[in-house]
């Protein structure tokens, strides 16, 4: 009767072993997916700041050569 009741508990704790890579191999597929979230993201960042920038420079110079547009010139 032990022999039944150990080959049942290894039985077991191999089909626990089993389900604990499995679900540590999820995880790890779960956790890259996150991380290559991250990374679109940042690289979605980084386009919106380079567009942003260039209004921001267009603007600049804009109001650059407004400014410039109203100052009075002096003419000898």
């Amino acid at each position: 009767m032990s022999s039944v009741s150990a080959g049942i508990s290894n039985t077991a704790a191999a089909a626990t072993k089993i389900e604990s890579a499995t679900d540590g191999a999820s995880f790890m597929s779960q956790m890259q997916a996150v991380q290559g979230k991250m990374q679109q993201d940042m690289v979605d960042k980084a386009e919106l700041d380079r567009q942003n920038n260039k209004m921001n420079s267009i603007a600049d110079s804009a109001a650059k050569a407004g400014s410039a547009a109203a100052q009075v010139k002096i003419q000898y």
